[in-house]
């Protein structure tokens, strides 16, 4: 169950830079990504390169974290049961992953395009 979990976490972990990928091809260069910064971040935009950054650097500190505490977790000198955390981290990284989606397409949406 362990190595599922972390074989899936680290997937989710490159979906989230090839979706960085495919914003940088599709988004125009004036874009602005928006980013939820917390209780009162709400309406926050970034600019493209910031914004596209963000999300695969939150997955990867959230995979090293999670896999931190169940690693602590799942030694033998430890009473309680990895498996709550083992399920946690993919799908924390998996909302992580619609949310960066979702970003994108707002993104993507927002821009305006030019006549030349």
């Amino acid at each position: 169950m362990g190595s599922v979990s972390f074989v899936i976490s680290g997937l989710l972990v490159g979906v989230m830079i090839g979706i960085s990928l495919y914003g940088s091809q599709i988004l125009p260069p004036d874009a602005r990504v928006p980013l939820h910064l917390g209780p009162a971040g709400y309406g926050s935009f970034a600019s493209k390169t910031t914004g596209l950054i963000v999300f695969p650097v939150i997955g990867v500190a959230i995979l090293a974290l999670l896999t931190a505490v169940s690693a602590h977790a799942m030694n033998a000198n430890h009473g309680g049961s990895g498996a709550v955390l083992l399920i946690i981290l993919p799908t924390a990284l998996a909302a992580i992953v619609c949310i960066q989606w979702g970003a994108i397409s707002v993104a993507r949406r927002n821009t305006t395009v030019r006549s030349d």
